[in-house]
């Protein structure tokens, strides 16, 4: 799953405080208008981006390749080419309670399959080596995340429609009835209404691919009339909104709040109440923030979203130009 700083946001209901959270936005410039869609794909495709990432190269991912690595059993089974114990060390690995390794391939120093335990549909494979000592005995493929783990971020995070397609064929899909193969057209039908498809090309495990595309709906007319900086700033800071509303208890961890943002939209995040910063991804940052519209700060011009998920305190973005 997704870094630990991040947990506390996914499995927590929605927060009824937050219900009405919008991103604030700057109007200034022409309208977006027909590319107002293709603005807001980017920004979700960013984000579906970030989440495959941290699932690649997050902390829990780091954490997850120390449990194997140290495993005492799995590297004596693998040393002395035991496959039953070597299988009953993945297994107990892959089955930990509060460890998530959705799928672990363990191979001898030849590259022979020793044992292979987890779901048939996984993404995000990281490599390793087993040591005895300073000699390499084997080796492994592990994973943090399988499809529907990620298409399940996904949509609590977008919120957009979104599949996983292997060989063509959709093997994972979440908010809508999509297509039963890989879209090969940028707008696709579903429900009468036209959306615009974003595919995006994921690690599959042990190796080769599988397309993650999201389905982005069509922008409504109060935003194409906005400037698609206007846009952009206020779809990262949707994303934002939608975040705090997974925290039963946002007050409280306004600091795993402002990472977790910064992880999954690569914005500066800043929490303020009145002329008090609560937290913050960059230090102290500008001395004073808009809500939105723009602001230069360490001699960058940077897009300003904001919202206030409970009153008297608003949360600041510094969306990095794009």
């Amino acid at each position: 799953m997704a870094a630990a700083v991040a947990l506390i946001w996914v499995a927590i209901a929605f927060a009824a405080a937050f219900a009405t959270a919008r991103a604030s936005p700057a109007r200034a410039g022409a309208g977006c208008g027909t590319a107002s869609a293709s603005t807001v794909a980017i920004v979700d495709s960013t984000v579906t981006a970030d989440i495959y990432a941290n699932e690649l190269a997050g902390v829990e991912v780091t954490a997850d390749l120390a449990h194997v690595t140290g495993a005492g059993d799995l590297v004596s089974a693998v040393a002395s080419g035991n496959r039953p114990a070597v299988l009953k060390a993945v297994s107990r690995i892959v089955f930990h309670p509060h460890w998530h390794i959705v799928r672990l391939r363990v191979l001898d120093s030849t590259g022979a399959v020793l044992a292979d335990v987890g779901g048939p549909y996984v993404v995000a494979p990281v490599a390793g080596v087993l040591r005895s000592g300073a000699r390499v005995v084997g080796s492994f493929v592990m994973s943090v995340q399988d499809d529907a783990g990620v298409a399940k971020l996904e949509s609590r995070f977008v919120g957009d429609p979104i599949g996983f397609y292997a060989h063509g064929a959709l093997v994972v899909g979440l908010g809508a009835a999509l297509p039963q193969r890989l879209p090969t057209s940028s707008t696709v039908t579903l429900g009468r209404v036209a959306f615009r498809s974003v595919d995006q090309t994921f690690k599959a495990f042990p190796d080769g691919t599988v397309n993650a595309v999201i389905f982005v709906a069509p922008s409504p007319h109060t935003l194409t009339a906005e400037p698609c900086t206007t846009v952009r700033a206020q779809e990262f800071g949707r994303v934002a909104a939608r975040l705090a509303q997974l925290a039963s208890a946002l007050a409280e961890h306004y600091h795993d709040y402002a990472a977790t943002v910064r992880i999954y939209t690569g914005a500066e995040v800043f929490v303020r109440r009145g002329g008090t910063q609560l937290a913050s991804t960059d230090g102290g940052g500008p001395p004073v923030l808009p809500t939105g519209g723009a602001v230069t700060y360490d001699g960058v011009s940077w897009l300003v979203s904001s919202f206030e998920p409970r009153g008297s305190t608003r949360v600041y973005l510094l969306i990095p130009p794009g």
